[in-house]
Parts: C-alpha cells; structure tokens; sequence
C-alpha cells in the first residue's frame, strides 16, 4: 500500500510547484481528496520512494499559474489542480484590488506536465480578505474532484463548476454567499446521481432548517 503518488509543495505567498512522483501506477486514478476511498492510500501495493531530490525520484515539476493549497487529482492521461490569480499572489501581474481576483482549475499532461488548459472563475465579491490567518491558505483550498468524465471544482461563494475533461464548461451553480473568517477549506465529493458538497461551517444564517447540522455545518446537494 502506498500513499498518493502527487505531492504540491510551496507556502500561498511563494511559487507554487506541482510535482509528479515517478512511482505512479499508470493505470491509477486519485480522483478526489485523498484517492478514491478517501483514506489516502493507493489501492495498489507498490512500494513508494521515501526520498527525493531534484534528480532523483522526481518525473516532472510544473510552476503553477498562481498559489493555491489544494491537492491535486488525477483522471487518465490528465492531472487537475486548482489555485487563484489577479490578487493577494506574489507575482508581478497581481494587483491590490480583490476585483481582480479569479479561481482557476488547471490540466496538465500526466506523462509530460505541460499545461493543456487553464480555466478562470471570477470570484463573486466580496471575498474574505487576505489577512490573519486566512493567509495560511488563501483562496484555493478545495481539491476538485471527478467521475471520470467530468471534473467539479468548488470554489465557496463563488460556486461549484463543472468542467469535462477537455475544459468545456457544462455548467455551474451558486451555493450561498457567507463568509468565515477563519477560511476553512472543503473538497467536493461525487455521488451516483448528485454531485454533493459537503461544506464545513457554512454561515448559520443561509441554512437554518438542516436538521443535525451543527455549528453552522450544512450539505448542500447539486443534482446531476
């Protein structure tokens, strides 16, 4: 047994690198958080490298477009991983103005890691701003996730998004406008039939009848 077989390294204020172990089973899918069953262990039972280094262990490392601290997922051929742009990042292009602000679900080639898409999401304002403790993590923390043939990225007030694995967008779908400002992150999850999210500390306010939620905690289902 081993654990997943992509690691994303960097702080939200650094860059940020997307690398790609070379003990990855060919044939193995890491479609959500923590791989398929949620355990963070791969189904099969290669043995893992415990070391690596620039040259050693290593098949391809890619700087991402902006920070991000999600995990990455993996369908096929494609690797899926998401981070933000246009504001709060260390970069020459970002700007002072949360106006500015978009999430972005990036592809890249498994094999090669060239990216083969970048999809950005404007951010529904206003956003939680970049201070305190929320700069721990900033503003992709939510691993996407997949059933194969679709890629779903969940991107808090800013809505859940579908993607097929081309980069077309089928569609998307507002789930509330609170805000916390303590950031917490979730990862969507795919179910036969629905697409649910399951979202921690959701404002109390927007969802005062689920029964058995609580501390402001609520599910929000999205019908397939």
């Amino acid at each position: 047994m081993k654990r997943s077989a992509i690691a994303r390294v960097g702080t939200p204020l650094a860059a940020i690198s997307l690398i790609f172990v070379v003990c990855a089973p060919a044939s193995a899918d890491w479609t959500r958080y923590r791989g398929p069953n949620g355990s963070g262990v791969a189904a099969d039972d290669k043995p893992a490298p415990t070391t690596w280094s620039a040259d050693k262990n290593i098949r391809w490392s890619l700087d991402m477009p902006g920070p991000g601290t999600s995990g990455p997922i993996v369908v096929g051929d494609k690797v899926f991983v998401t981070c933000w742009t246009g504001y709060a990042e260390d970069d020459e292009s970002a700007t002072d103005e949360m106006e500015n602000l978009k999430r972005n679900l990036v592809c890249v080639d498994r094999k090669t890691g060239k990216v083969l898409w970048n999809k950005a999401v404007k951010a529904k304002l206003p956003e939680d701003p970049f201070r305190g403790m929320f700069t721990n993590h900033g503003y992709a923390s939510h691993t996407p996730t997949s059933d194969g043939e679709r890629v779903y990225a969940f991107f808090g007030k800013s809505g859940v998004h579908a993607f097929d694995l081309e980069g077309n967008k089928p569609w998307s779908a507002e789930v509330g406008d609170g805000l916390d400002q303590r950031g917490w992150g979730s990862a969507a999850l795919v179910h036969p039939a629905r697409r649910q999210v399951d979202r921690d500390r959701l404002d109390r306010e927007q969802r005062p009848d689920r029964p058995g939620q609580e501390d402001g905690q609520a599910a929000l289902e999205i019908c397939g």
